[in-house]
């Protein structure tokens, strides 16, 4: 008999599975709103709270990248700013996290001064080896790393999902969106669904 944390995994990974989809079709819009919102872990929740140095019960935004990404990554946090801006207008509490998928280059320092570029309501989060790996899985993100070995650990390149997250107040997910195409359809989100984040 499955867990209720495993049927939230593989009910996740069927839900990601179905989007990146829609993506690789370039459907124009691939927000989905979770009619049966999944529940986080209270560890991944804890992490998530690190990410703006207090436990804050309110709505929060995860995307995943890397500072040394020089199109996708910037025009993902550009994005991610642009919602929680949007949010603040109509008074919704959010916070934007940025997950490195790249630990050994983006450092705490580095991290902090990449993402206070974006506004002060946008954090990162720093994790590495299994907890990394856990943490991406939880979200069902890929990550592909080329050229990186022993003789180059500075120079590789990183590909990853553009999958972005809205979760609740309470750690469930409720919003699944591409992060590069979907921005005002989010914003949008919070005029036309304003009951969904009043909850």
């Amino acid at each position: 008999m499955k867990t209720s944390i495993q049927k939230q995994k593989i009910l996740l990974l069927l839900i990601m599975t179905a989007w990146g989809l829609l993506i690789q079709l370039d459907v124009q819009s691939a927000t989905v709103i979770l009619t049966r919102p999944i529940a986080l872990q209270d560890n991944v929740i804890s992490l998530l709270n690190k990410a703006h140095g207090a436990e804050k019960q309110q709505w929060k935004l995860v995307v995943f990248g890397f500072v040394h990404c020089k199109d996708v990554c910037p025009l993902s946090l550009a994005n991610l700013a642009l919602i929680v801006k949007a949010a603040a207008q109509e008074k919704i509490n959010l916070d934007g996290i940025f997950v490195t998928i790249d630990p050994d280059r983006d450092t705490a320092s580095v991290l902090s001064q990449y993402t206070e570029s974006f506004g002060p309501n946008v954090g990162y989060l720093r994790l590495e080896g299994e907890k990394l790996d856990s943490f991406k899985a939880t979200f069902g993100v890929e990550t592909i790393f080329y050229t990186k070995n022993e003789g180059n650990l500075n120079h590789y390149q990183v590909d990853h999902s553009t999958s972005a997250f809205l979760i609740d107040p309470e750690g469930k997910i409720r919003v699944m969106f591409d992060a590069l195409k979907d921005a005002n359809n989010i914003t949008r989100l919070f005029v036309d669904k304003r009951t969904l984040f009043s909850k």
